[in-house]
């Protein structure tokens, strides 16, 4: 036995049903639906072909590796360095100080920083001098001559 309320649903489906048919049949409505279902296919095959393309290349990787044939990484290494070369040069170039107090600081960093390596060479080459001299075994030869 139906109830009142299973009626009224029925009737319910049954008027969203007749209007989505009248929207279907709009040209432009149904153009509009078949523009965003073709964006949303592109989507998906570019994502597709994206994660496909990624497996590929990871599974030759993988085919190199076990043949011994393992990628180098210092082409991507050399890069990044030079990428950082360029920037360290653009950035001094273009900073807001004019060029001979640029020239004038970057002159001052590099004289600092020759003395701290030479400082702390210097000091590295007296603790192995006295350590290495602390450390050297008596021969019993002191003194008799």
């Amino acid at each position: 036995m139906r109830t009142f309320r299973s009626r009224n649903t029925a009737k319910d489906w049954a008027r969203l049903a007749a209007k989505l048919g009248l929207l279907i049949t709009d040209p432009k409505i149904r153009a509009a639906i078949a523009d965003q279902f073709r964006d949303g296919m592109d989507h998906v095959t570019d994502t597709v072909a994206s994660k496909y393309e990624d497996a590929v290349e990871r599974l030759e990787a993988a085919g190199d590796v076990f043949r011994g044939r393992e990628k180098s990484y210092w082409p991507e290494v050399g890069g990044f360095l030079l990428g950082v070369g360029v920037g360290a040069g653009l950035g001094i170039l273009l900073a807001p100080a004019p060029g001979s107090e640029t020239r004038e600081a970057i002159r001052d960093k590099a004289v600092d920083m020759k003395n701290r390596v030479v400082d702390s060479a210097t000091t590295a080459t007296g603790k192995v001098r006295s350590s290495s001299v602390r450390s050297m075994p008596s021969t019993g030869t002191e003194g008799s001559y």
